[in-house]
């Protein structure tokens, strides 16, 4: 149950996606850059950021994704990837997704599928959060639609700042 606040507002941003005309997005809420909740940079209970582009899907003509960084109490950090304006989908046996950083490696994350069942928790031992910290851009792909259809999303994710 770990900051079912946090995820709770995002899936509450997501059902009220027409947002008026003199109010933001859900996606501008969120945004392209890290933001921080419960404290500011290495103090913070968990940071996050948008994807950089967004996607038509059939359920959503602006469906984006969303990373999510925990840091635990032992000093590790957990990551969540989460996909807004369409189901999140993976094979529940052997939930995956695949990243690849700025430098063109690949990395297979695997993890468990969030309670809200709208993205994927990645533990620690998958190393997702030092791909993150250690790259400018990440691409994460996602199936988004029918037939195993898959998207990229882009993260530009210089500058986080969670350290300990």
């Amino acid at each position: 149950m770990r900051h079912i606040i946090t995820l709770a507002t995002l899936g509450l941003m997501a059902a009220c996606g027409s947002a008026g005309k003199d109010q933001p997005t859900q996606r501008q809420e969120i945004g392209q850059n890290w933001k921080y909740e419960g404290g500011s940079g290495a103090k913070a209970k968990l940071a996050y950021i948008g994807s950089a582009n967004s996607v038509r899907t059939m359920t959503a003509p602006d469906t984006f994704s969303v990373l999510l960084v925990q840091p635990m109490d032992n000093g590790e950090k957990v990551v969540t990837v989460k996909l807004v304006g369409a189901p999140f989908q993976c094979d529940l046996s052997a939930c995956a997704v695949t990243a690849t950083d700025d430098v063109g490696a690949t990395h297979r994350w695997q993890g468990r599928m969030t309670d809200a069942r709208d993205g994927i928790e990645i533990l620690p031992s998958q190393k997702a959060y030092e791909t993150i910290a250690g790259a400018r851009m990440v691409k994460v792909d996602l199936m988004v639609g029918p037939k195993d259809a898959t998207a990229p999303f882009r993260f530009n994710v210089a500058g986080l700042s969670l350290k300990g």
